[in-house]
């Protein structure tokens, strides 16, 4: 009887340590979540101010005096806020931060999640048009891991043999 009292302990930190927020609550909890991505693109002025969820994949990283900045194809959060790699966004947005951002790091098509107080809009070039981009101060964020077989939204499962490999 102690063994499995024990071994069903055991189970519930581990369920529960897999299931912890990629963000802190204090942050998620202090952003607008009911901020439509659509909407913050066309009505950018009425949320500066605010704090907004949003995630996507990193399309350029640069840096500049005033700190590093990142180029993002917003993407909808699915499964513990992870952004959906599917074919559906509302456009694209920058972060930016007052720190050096490595492009090793922050690499083209990795997956962010971030809370972001908004700062306005700046019209940049893409392509042959002028794109306003929505401008996000970071206020915290959440790189996901890279990951060569992910197949879809929810988490991975991998089951190894030792010399078979994965599967």
């Amino acid at each position: 009887m102690k063994f499995r009292l024990n071994r069903n302990f055991l189970w519930m930190i581990l369920i529960l340590c897999g299931c912890a927020p990629v963000l802190s609550q204090a942050v998620t909890d202090a952003s607008d979540r009911n901020v439509l991505f659509g909407d913050l693109q066309r009505n950018t002025d009425r949320y500066i101010g605010k704090s907004v969820l949003f995630g996507g994949t990193i399309i350029w990283v640069g840096n500049d005096p005033e700190g590093g900045w990142a180029e993002i194809l917003q993407r909808p959060l699915g499964f513990r806020m992870e952004p959906e790699m599917d074919d559906q966004t509302g456009g694209r947005f920058l972060l930016l931060t007052n720190e050096i951002l490595d492009e090793q790091i922050f690499s083209k098509g990795r997956k962010i999640t971030l809370v972001g107080k908004v700062e306005g809009k700046e019209p940049r070039s893409l392509d042959k048009i002028s794109y306003d981009y929505p401008l996000l101060r970071v206020q915290e964020y959440h790189l996901w891991p890279l990951s060569q077989n992910r197949t879809g939204p929810g988490p991975d499962f991998h089951f190894s043999l030792g010399i078979f490999g994965s599967f």
